[in-house]
């Protein structure tokens, strides 16, 4: 059996974290004082006024092993990015869950094959008396052999449910606690936005934004 896919009903994994002090460094606002009739006439004595308006500069700002932008505020964020699938796979537990999800199905399978093999023994009986049977007997057999194929079908459908059940109980706690230590790593380090580039796409990216080991490293993963 192939091993659990993420991206089926689960790794709807999203890690974006908006750190909450990008809302509080919000520029102050202007306080010039209204010039007065007194005031607003300058004498030849009055110096003019020096500018006081800032130079920085509004474009990218870049800082060692950030990703930075500046605002029109001149607020400058932090991006980051890692990939989910990738931080799912090297966590412990997710081995753990594929072994117990693998054996869950196999004794589906098992109790799947003995109504296979109930389903063939009565198809073989019927072939081989088929010829010799009255007509209440036939009626009989044929109305074993379908109810039997009915059972079937309920119970493959049956297992499709439990087998999306188990893997929903099995993987969800592992996702909530990868999750969690993403969004603990972007507030922890200032990131304002954590990009997945499992469920996105990147054409380009430096190493050094890439937040895996630190979310290893959150998680206790060697």
């Amino acid at each position: 059996m192939k091993k659990h896919s993420l991206a089926v009903g689960l790794f709807i994994f999203s890690a974006s974290v908006f750190v909450s002090s990008c809302n509080e460094k919000k520029a102050p606002a202007d306080k010039t004082p209204v010039k007065t009739e007194e005031t607003a006439k300058p004498t030849e004595e009055t110096a003019p006024a020096a500018d006081t308006t800032s130079s920085a500069p509004a474009d990218t700002v870049a800082q060692t092993g950030k990703t930075t932008t500046t605002t029109d505020s001149g607020n400058a964020q932090k991006f980051g990015h890692i990939n989910s699938a990738d931080l799912i796979e090297l966590m412990p537990e997710t081995k753990k869950a594929d072994a117990s999800l693998e054996a869950f199905v196999k004794s589906l399978e098992k109790q799947f094959g003995t109504l296979q093999s109930d389903y063939r023994k009565k198809i073989s009986e019927y072939q081989n008396q088929e010829k010799t049977m009255v007509d209440a007997v036939r009626e009989s057999k044929i109305k074993a052999i379908q109810d039997l194929e009915v059972q079937m079908q309920q119970s493959q459908a049956e297992g499709q449910q439990k087998v999306a059940a188990k893997r929903e109980a099995l993987y969800k706690p592992i996702l909530d606690k990868a999750e969690k230590a993403v969004k603990a790593v972007g507030k922890e380090n200032g990131y304002d936005y954590i990009f997945d580039t499992n469920a996105g796409s990147f054409i380009y990216s430096k190493e050094s934004h890439d937040i895996m080991p630190l979310v290893k490293k959150k998680l206790g993963i060697k």
